[in-house]
Formats: structure tokens, sequence, C-alpha cells
């Protein structure tokens, strides 16, 4: 998995659950296993699993990624919400943190004094503090910065750079997955193998180290909203200042 582009993952097939045994004689009847039921991907070609774990991130319509990424020295922590095609979260590097968010189509970031200073040098940072205060900065799809907003494309995150083949079963918090290994070695996903086939974690291999998390599928986030108009100015005119 390379976290600098982030679109080089690999995804995680799903793993055979258990059957239930059958007791021995007796009038009493057997109590119903509450356990999640076997999804079957397990038993599909990774290429299928991988369709299968996208579809249903699609149709949970939302889910929670939080990672923590180092490539070649480069770190990179994520902590962001998906709600359909809203975003809200924040991304950090060496280079400081920016606060992302993204409603009905319009983009905003909001920014900390240290990545303005090595982004915009220290004097542009001065000034960009002052004009913004805590306030959110509208961004243009045009914009570089906008390009920070493609980091939750799970498109782009489950997306192998080479062949896939089947890793191996792992519990994770709970959760029964099977691994699906990127030909190139740049990664591991693992797919919940009962219930719905969701991606559980993406590991990074040999080029990064670290891991990206996904959960609360189908949640409602409350703080995915546009922020009130007098908490906005617009990042084409503060740069024109």
């Amino acid at each position: 998995m390379r976290p600098t582009t982030i679109r080089r993952s690999m995804v995680a097939v799903v793993a055979a659950a258990l059957l239930a045994g059958c007791g021995g004689g007796g009038d009493g009847a057997q109590p119903e296993s509450t356990a999640p039921a076997d999804n079957g991907v397990a038993a599909l070609a990774p290429n299928e699993a991988l369709q299968r774990a996208t579809t249903a991130v699609k149709n949970a319509k939302s889910y929670h990624l939080v990672g923590d990424i180092d490539n070649d020295g480069q770190k990179m922590t994520l902590d962001l919400k998906v709600a359909g095609s809203d975003l809200g979260g924040q991304v950090s590097t060496g280079e400081g943190t920016v606060e992302v968010l993204s409603v009905a189509g319009q983009q905003y970031i909001r920014p900390d004094e240290k990545f303005w200073a090595k982004n915009a040098g220290a004097q542009a940072s001065d000034e960009m503090v002052k004009l913004m205060g805590d306030k959110w900065a509208k961004v243009s799809k045009k914009d570089d910065l906008a390009q920070l907003f493609n980091i939750a494309n799970i498109d782009e995150l489950l997306k192998p750079d080479g062949t896939m083949t089947k890793g191996e079963a792992k519990e994770i918090d709970g959760v029964k997955t099977i691994g699906l290994v990127d030909g190139d070695k740049s990664g591991t996903l693992y797919v919940a193998t009962t219930g719905e086939p969701y991606p559980i974690r993406l590991e990074g291999g040999q080029d990064a180290t670290g891991q990206i998390t996904f959960s609360e599928f189908g949640a409602t986030f409350d703080d995915v909203k546009a922020p009130p108009a007098d908490q906005v100015v617009d990042f084409d005119q503060l740069k024109r200042k």
C-alpha cells in the first residue's frame, strides 16, 4: 500500500464461518445461533471478492476510516467520515494538519499554522492565519488542495496495483476476516467473512507500513454538515490578498 496516493491498496475476501454442530439426542430444542451468517465471499475469486466488498461499502452509504501510514519516512494520519458524497475529518502529515469538509458538492478546508508555513512560506502563512482565524476556507474543485478530498474515495482505496491472491484468515476486533494480498506486496485488505462483506482493515506491505481501519458502516454523522456562512471565507479571494 502506498499511502501518498492512497489508491494502491488491496482488498480482502471473506473466510467461511463454521456451521453449527448438532447436539446429542434429547427432547430439548437447540438454541438458535445469533452469530452473523457466512457471507460466501471466501469461496470467490479475489477479484469477485473485491467487487463484493466495494459494493457493500457503497450500499452502506457511509463509513469511518482512521489510519496511520509511513511511506519512506513520510507519515500521514487520516481520520475521515464519509456520508454519501459528503466528507468530514482531518488529514495530518509532517507539513501540518488540515481539517476537510465537503457538503453538497462544496469543499472547505481549515489548515493549521504549520500547514500554511510549509505550503505558503512564513510571510504568507502569517497573512493566511490572520485572514482566516478559525474560519473555514471555501475551496474550488480546480484548486490543488481539492486533491485532499480524493483520499477517502473507496474505489481508489481498494484498487489493487497487481494481481490479488488470498491471504490468511484473521479475527480483527471480534470480526472474522480473510485477507487479499496485492501481487506487488504493497498491502493486504481484510474483509469480513460474516454478515456484510465490509472491508475491515487495510495493512501496508513492503512499500509502506501502517494501516487503515474501516468502521461505522451506515452510520449517521451529525458533524458532517456545512459550516455557518459567517464562518466561511473564499480561498480564491484569500490568495489574491
